[in-house]
């Protein structure tokens, strides 16, 4: 018997990916990927962190076998390259199909769309600066507000509370002026929460 057939199962079988990687849903898509990845414990594989072990090793002869330890990463590897496989549309599965590492597959992907995510994170920032309460009720401004820091995150790109607290108090019209000054006045930053209430 092989040391091939002491492997673990591949613990992303069980794993369902409910959206695939299409060119305009790539943040809800990572999302999705790498919680699986890294509660499987295999995001070492993207990264590359996970070393790669000798391919083989002498044995008590001194004879070049083959590396158990490599056997396994192989292993966990082309699993997690396999899910990636599946996890995207035909269309992209056409430009990462000759990879040969899970590493080399993610590589091409962040690569495709490293541009359209910064293009999103910009786009969202201008929103934030932009957008004013106008005739929203104030649940639905601080909701909408408050979607757009979540797209952000999606999109790598982190925003603080106090800054999502600053965006909302300048959309705000004339009306809500003496609440902004009062919060503008206070030594200790005002909490989303506090915000909200």
């Amino acid at each position: 018997m092989s040391s091939s057939s002491a492997l673990p199962p591949n613990p992303l079988l069980a794993m369902a990916i409910t959206e695939k990687l299409t060119r305009t849903n790539y943040p809800i898509w990572e999302a999705q990927v790498l919680s699986t990845i890294k509660g499987a414990r295999l995001y070492g594989h993207l990264t590359g962190s996970m070393v790669v072990p000798e391919k083989k090793n002498a044995d008590k002869e001194g004879k070049q076998v083959l590396n158990p330890t490599f056997e396994e990463w192989e292993s966990r590897d082309q699993q997690t390259l396999s899910f990636l496989f599946a996890s995207v549309s035909r269309d992209i599965l056409s430009h990462i199909a000759k990879s040969k590492t899970a590493q080399a597959a993610w590589a091409k992907i962040e690569a495709m769309f490293a541009s359209q995510t910064r293009a999103r994170a910009v786009n969202l920032c201008i929103a934030l600066a932009n957008t004013k309460k106008g005739n929203l009720s104030a649940t639905e401004y601080f909701t909408k507000m408050k979607g757009f820091i979540d797209e952000m995150a999606v999109a790598g790109r982190s925003i603080t509370d106090d800054e999502l607290v600053e965006y909302i108090l300048t959309g705000l019209p004339t009306e809500y002026e003496s609440l902004v000054t009062s919060l503008v006045m206070r030594v200790e930053s005002v909490t989303l929460d506090e915000l909200y209430a």
